[in-house]
């Protein structure tokens, strides 16, 4: 509240101050720069008072929809005896004692979220209580439990979207997205052998060129003559 009330109070100085400097300027004109000066002075100083103010308020709004999912999907728990019950009810895997105990958390803090996950995920598949704790699951933040919830409610024929904060519609979309299939393999055809390059019959090589090169094809080195068969 004092920041909201700071914020007000320096919004109307900055105002009043440019409406004495407009006021200064259209009745006085003739008081020279001296007095706008003062007021050009003292609105700077009220504008980044303003700009320290209301800075953390327009950021928290521009980054809200990228954010939100990690800054406001958990919250601080206060020293709660009740839920602290719920979860040592839960550490013995007695579902039942903490179904009711998380129930009657939620409706002493329905605004925080641990009851309802705890009870979500000790409720049994298709039951009233599960529908009942995925819909209070699904009204917070948090993208992972969203999904549980949202997975939960289907089981129950219920499409609880659009959910309010954009980044866990963007989760929850995702989620039915289907792989594409592999692309089938193109058989490639067999490539026909090359033909045998003829040696142009005008161009004249050196003498003992042709043993040469049997040579190297043949691998008995340059220059060698295979022995004739005997």
């Amino acid at each position: 509240m004092i920041l909201v009330f700071l914020r007000i109070v320096l919004g109307a100085a900055l105002l009043y101050s440019f409406g004495q400097a407009y006021e200064n300027a259209r009745e006085a004109p003739q008081s020279g720069d001296l007095t706008n000066a003062l007021w050009l002075a003292v609105a700077l100083v009220l504008a980044l008072a303003n700009a320290a103010a209301w800075a953390p308020f327009l950021g928290a709004r521009i980054s809200e929809p990228l954010t939100g999912v990690f800054t406001e999907g958990t919250c601080v728990e206060r020293k709660n005896h009740l839920l602290g019950l719920a979860r040592w009810l839960d550490a013995r895997r007695w579902r039942r004692p903490t179904l009711w105990v998380c129930f009657l958390e939620g409706l002493h803090h329905p605004e925080l979220p641990a009851a309802f996950v705890l009870g979500l995920r000790n409720s049994r598949q298709g039951s009233w209580l599960e529908k009942v704790f995925a819909r209070e699951v699904f009204r917070f933040d948090n993208a992972q439990h969203c999904v549980e919830a949202f997975h939960a409610l289907r089981r129950h024929r219920i499409d609880p979207r659009p959910h309010p904060n954009a980044a866990v519609n963007q989760v929850l979309i995702s989620l039915e997205r289907q792989a594409r299939p592999e692309p089938p393999i193109v058989p490639l055809p067999s490539a026909e052998l090359p033909a045998p390059v003829q040696r142009h019959p005008d161009i004249q090589l050196f003498e003992g060129a042709d043993d040469f090169a049997s040579g190297m094809e043949t691998g008995l080195g340059p220059g060698a003559r295979r022995e004739p068969p005997s």
